[in-house]
């Protein structure tokens, strides 16, 4: 027993979604168990004041502010989901990670802890299911934004974890997960392209080149090749040129990383670049009347 909006266990009621009226109500399909939920007694009392808009199918439950018409919160439901059969793939295999996440939002909220926990099993792309629950568990919220804090404590891990966590599925993955796009193992690499440059696809498709390539390249080295791109950027600099190897638009607009690093000396792109830049120069100090 447990409110079925914010999963309180305390002061329970029972709520009408499909109200009785005044007076009370004989009409069986308003006392039938399918129009009868259990609220605690302030989400309870959010409904009744229509501070918030309750909707109940079998696959979903939602709460909307009718003033506003945001999500509240949401919680999905399919009476064929069996979540066993999703601890065992939890456990067996990192090859199930997009079942995984699609499975996610039928777990229930005590399973969601245990799914948490056990992610561990995955390995390096843990973090890509933890991200995920993480979401989902935001998603169940009535406090939106502000329920970081209540989450990271049940979840046992760090606001800032939880902080990170958050704005990684929200700005990458949101709107459809492409797990086979996932290159990189730490979140820490899409909390730096998001946070620290104005184009994070961008700069996070660079990260993957450069890392596949090298896999010594650090977030450190990120971090100055953003700073450069920035200088570069800022200075104007933009030069057409075919495909690169690296990245397309990286090199369109970072030419001052081809010229002082030794990945692009024999790249042919970088070539042509640098003979651009020369000419450029050239042109500059004896200008053709």
């Amino acid at each position: 027993m447990h409110c079925q909006i914010c999963g309180d266990t305390r002061n329970l009621d029972e709520h009408h979604i499909r109200p009785k009226g005044m007076g009370g109500s004989k009409n069986p399909a308003v006392e039938a168990p399918e129009n009868r939920i259990t609220l605690c007694r302030t989400c309870h009392r959010n409904i009744h004041d229509h501070r918030w808009l309750l909707d109940r199918s079998d696959q979903e439950l939602t709460v909307v502010d009718p003033q506003t018409g945001e999500l509240v919160m949401r919680r999905l439901f399919n009476k064929d989901f069996d979540a066993s059969t999703f601890f065992h793939q939890l456990t067996v295999s990192e090859d199930c990670i997009e079942r995984l996440i699609n499975d996610i939002p039928y777990l229930t909220d005590e399973q969601l802890v245990e799914a948490f926990a056990s992610a561990h099993s995955l390995g390096k792309r843990a973090w890509v299911i933890q991200a995920a629950i993480l979401y989902e568990a935001q998603q169940r919220s009535v406090y939106g934004d502000h329920s970081l804090e209540a989450i990271a404590h049940r979840f046992d891990i760090s606001l800032r974890q939880a902080q990170k966590y958050a704005l990684v599925w929200k700005l990458y993955f949101r709107d459809g997960v492409n797990v086979d796009a996932i290159l990189l193992n730490e979140p820490s690499w899409y909390v730096v392209a998001a946070s620290e440059s104005t184009e994070p696809e961008f700069w996070l498709g660079h990260a993957q080149d450069r890392k596949a390539q090298d896999p010594r390249y650090s977030i450190a080295e990120f971090r100055e090749d953003i700073r450069l791109g920035k200088e570069a950027i800022g200075a104007g600099i933009e030069t057409p040129i075919p495909p690169c190897p690296w990245q397309t638009s990286h090199c369109q607009k970072v030419l001052a990383l081809l010229t002082s690093n030794w990945r692009c000396r024999d790249c042919s792109v970088g070539q042509r670049l640098l003979g651009i830049a020369r000419e450029e120069q050239l042109t500059a100090s004896n200008p053709v009347p």
